[in-house]
């Protein structure tokens, strides 16, 4: 008896962790896809906030100017170019579009589920950051300058210098289920999940003034707020895709409608957009 049980017990095992590897195959395969998911980025409240900031970064610069020897007169003709480009600004304002896009690199991993409502859990990654434009600038045959504004001034009245750099990081991450509608050589997929959606735009800016002008540089810039180009969002979407191609290799592409739940961001009132996508290549096994 005890040698038959233990027969059994090794056919049950054995029954078990094949049905258990076979459920992993199962689950394991689907698809990854490589290609640019893009969120967009709300500049709104951002551009209703340029004058305020450059009206209290001129208030910090003010007395210096007028210890520096700057009468009224003067001082009215730099306020009257501030003007000028603010409405420069109201102009571009007017022209952008409401959201603008920021595309990353990235891509999609998809785990198939052998549900009747659900076929898929998909896991999507996206990051952009300044070396990456830079990288992808170079392959284009471009070259952005680093830093990308570095310009001195020296004349009887002032002498100084100044370099302005930026530093960018942008970040997806989403989780969906998806079920999709296959018919050979194009499939229609729908679904909906949850999204972090985050960045920071950071300009670097070192400014080389005489010495009467420090404190007032220094006070300008922070007028600016500098460190408040930020923005985080978590949000649960629908989402609409299309594949074209065998059903091994595709064309994918896919249009997700954002409802945000929690938003966090600095000064500046930077927020995720509505809207996000996912462009590439599917590779199905």
């Amino acid at each position: 008896m005890g040698s038959k049980m233990r027969t059994r017990l090794l056919r049950v095992s054995a029954v078990l962790v094949c049905g258990i590897l076979i459920h992993a195959a199962i689950v394991v395969a689907g698809g990854v896809t490589f290609g640019v998911p893009i969120a967009t980025l709300d500049v709104s409240g951002a551009l209703d906030r340029v004058p305020i900031a450059a009206d209290a970064a001129f208030a910090e610069l003010e007395e210096a100017l007028i210890d520096f020897g700057l009468t009224q007169a003067d001082l009215d003709e730099i306020r009257d170019r501030i003007d000028e480009s603010l409405e420069q600004v109201d102009d571009l304002a007017a022209a952008l579009p409401p959201l603008l896009p920021v595309p990353m690199l990235g891509g999609t991993i998809e785990i198939t589920l052998p549900l009747v409502l659900v076929d898929g859990l998909r896991f999507t990654g996206g990051l952009l950051s300044e070396g990456l434009v830079r990288s992808v600038a170079r392959l284009a045959g471009a070259e952005i300058p680093e830093p990308l504004f570095d310009v001195s001034f020296d004349s009887p009245e002032f002498t100084g210098a100044a370099t302005i750099d930026v530093e960018l990081s942008s970040w997806i991450l989403s989780t969906d289920v998806v079920k999709r509608f296959d018919a050979l050589v194009l499939a229609l997929t729908l679904g909906g999940g949850i999204d972090l959606i985050g960045g920071a735009i950071r300009p670097l800016v070192d400014l080389d003034v005489p010495a009467g002008f420090e404190d007032a540089v220094a006070g300008a810039l922070a007028a600016l707020h500098l460190d408040g180009l930020t923005w985080s969002t978590f949000a649960v979407h629908g989402v609409v895709g299309l594949e074209i191609g065998p059903p091994f290799l595709r064309l994918y592409g896919d249009l997700r409608f954002l409802l945000p739940l929690s938003e966090g961001g600095g000064w500046w009132d930077l927020r995720a957009g509505g809207m996000a996508a996912v462009l590439g290549l599917v590779i199905r096994f």
